[in-house]
């Protein structure tokens, strides 16, 4: 893949999503493949993270102890990626979906690329005009979640995006105990 590929990939899923998500299932680049992905993934959200909490440092005395180390926040990352994929995975199915493992990983990993580089455009705008930064970011939000609508009817082949969206839902409700176990815990 080249950046020209990657390019046109994206306008694809922004497009149409429907389209992107069959094509990157198409490609079907081997769960060793995804598995790399996944780390580097991780690692430049880190990445993208930690230079974010650089530049924009977080003022708040009390919000501070939110802000995670490097090793955290990867841990942090992968757990919840994982979480993500496996829910919709396994969500999906429970509701009569068809995906494998590996189509959802492999389009829950594009979008968190997406999302990589929405976070970057998001704290370039923060820099330069901080007033745009607010919309950008929700705009984003609603983006992210009717690409994942997309992705996951076409990954199950559903055909209905409201059943797309019930597994978002659900995956949600199935996630956010975890979610919050592991912000009790602490420190990782």
């Amino acid at each position: 893949m080249n950046a020209a590929y990657l390019g046109k990939l994206t306008g694809l899923t922004l497009r149409d999503p429907a389209e992107a998500a069959r094509h990157l299932m198409a490609r079907n680049p081997g769960r060793d493949v995804l598995w790399l992905v996944f780390f580097l993934t991780i690692i430049l959200a880190t990445m993208v993270q930690l230079t974010s909490d650089t530049l924009i440092p977080v003022e708040d005395p009390a919000m501070q102890t939110l802000v995670l180390s490097a090793p955290q926040y990867l841990a942090t990352a992968a757990a919840a990626l994982m979480l993500s994929i496996a829910t919709f995975f396994y969500v999906g199915r429970f509701l009569g979906g068809a995906a494998s493992f590996d189509d959802i990983m492999i389009l829950v990993i594009w979008l968190q690329l997406l999302q990589v580089a929405a976070q970057l455009l998001s704290l370039l705008i923060m820099i330069i005009a901080p007033d745009l930064a607010f919309p950008l970011v929700l705009a984003t939000i609603l983006l992210s979640l009717y690409i994942t609508a997309h992705f996951l009817d076409q990954a199950h082949r559903f055909g209905s995006l409201g059943r797309s969206v019930l597994v978002m839902f659900l995956s949600g409700v199935v996630a956010v105990p975890f979610v919050l176990a592991l912000s009790l815990i602490g420190p990782v």
